[in-house]
């Protein structure tokens, strides 16, 4: 559940979508729960979809748009700093079958026989309940859509992202105390996930090893991976380091290095006008220059709610950075013979600048050792 202490100005964000939309010769949006409702309207219902939840907003070309809610998430969303009238808003109790409901607000707006765009991640079932209320309208992806809306971020959600990444960087230093031999890896987690909210964390964004925290305990030789993606004001960051439980050997120190002069390497390149691909193939052959696959993209936009969203600095994405876009830059591989996937990797967020890039997190490269 999302919704904002911070006040947008929705309305804009709104008509930006409709000059899109009118771009894209879309006569309606249909947008469920998750970061796309909660951009456009400052909040978002449980994700969850059809038929656990219907949570639908449909923001018409023209007229005013709309909401299917279920009275509990109506009865939370009175609290959220939203552009939503309450009179915009249907709902109905759970059992209840929303998909009059549904046809109606379609129906109401004009859109039951337009062409309407859906988020390509949409839950199947709004899908399926969509082309049950109109079945003679045209449902096509708007995910570019989104992300055109999205990837440039205004100043508000710049600062928002390097709050975000300040929190990180107080975070990593805590989990140097928090790691060492003998302690189980629960514990740690623990203590770097007290020092994120302790400093202002809206979420408890902890992944890397501690995704899925065990009783193991730490042992000389690990290579501790400490990902994490704080969030303020529903704005999350993603930042990565290793932390190694003893000496590493000359190659893990090797690869950790190469690792770090990738990442400053590939800032060089970033510019606006570059193409996403442009950047990944660049860091792709800069790590296999020094003898390494880099197994992944080398980096995603960042942004609402903790996921990973446009733009993907990967192979074959020609989409041009643009000033004000948010993305990490994460050169990495992955560890043979280990008990578990285990990377070497730094990964930093970068702000694209009108003459290159700027680094938001403010925290060592050094190889750690405790």
């Amino acid at each position: 559940m999302s919704k904002s202490s911070v006040s947008y100005d929705w309305e804009s964000r709104m008509s930006r979508a409709r000059d899109r939309m009118q771009e894209a010769d879309l006569d309606a949006l249909y947008v469920d729960a998750g970061a796309n409702q909660f951009y456009l309207t400052g909040f978002s219902a449980y994700e969850g979809g059809w038929p656990v939840w219907l949570s639908a907003f449909v923001l018409p070309l023209d007229g005013e748009p709309g909401f299917v809610l279920s009275e509990m998430h109506r009865d939370i969303m009175k609290h959220a700093e939203t552009a939503i009238p309450a009179d915009a808003v249907t709902t109905y109790r759970d059992g209840d079958d929303p998909e009059p409901l549904l046809g109606a607000l379609l129906e109401e707006r004009g859109v039951a026989d337009g062409t309407i765009g859906v988020p390509a991640d949409a839950w199947f079932g709004d899908g399926e309940l969509l082309r049950s209320v109109a079945s003679d309208a045209d449902l096509v992806s708007a995910q570019s859509l989104f992300d055109r809306l999205r990837m440039v971020k205004d100043d508000t959600e710049i600062e928002h992202l390097r709050k975000a990444t300040d929190i990180a960087a107080e975070a990593h230093a805590a989990s140097v105390e928090a790691i060492e031999e003998g302690r189980p890896e629960y514990e740690a987690a623990m203590e770097i996930t007290d020092a994120m909210l302790a400093a202002g964390s809206d979420n408890m964004g902890l992944g890397g090893v501690f995704r899925d925290p065990r009783q193991r305990r730490f042992a000389d030789g690990d290579i501790v991976d400490v990902d994490m993606g704080p969030q303020f004001e529903h704005y999350a960051t993603d930042c990565a380091r290793n932390v190694f439980v003893g000496e590493p050997s000359a190659e893990d120190r090797r690869a950790y290095e190469v690792c770090s002069e990738c990442l400053y390497a590939t800032m060089d390149v970033v510019e606006p006008g570059v193409t996403a691909h442009e950047v990944h193939t660049f860091a792709e052959e800069y790590m296999a220059d020094e003898g390494y696959d880099q197994p992944w993209k080398i980096g995603h936009g960042v942004g609402l709610m903790g996921g990973h969203e446009a733009p993907q600095v990967q192979n074959g994405n020609d989409v041009e950075l643009e000033s004000g876009m948010v993305f990490v830059i994460d050169p990495g591989i992955f560890v043979e013979g280990r008990e578990q996937d285990t990377p070497i990797h730094i990964e930093d967020p970068v702000l694209v600048t009108e003459t290159g890039c700027e680094n938001l997190l403010d925290y060592t490269h050094d190889v750690v050792t405790v």
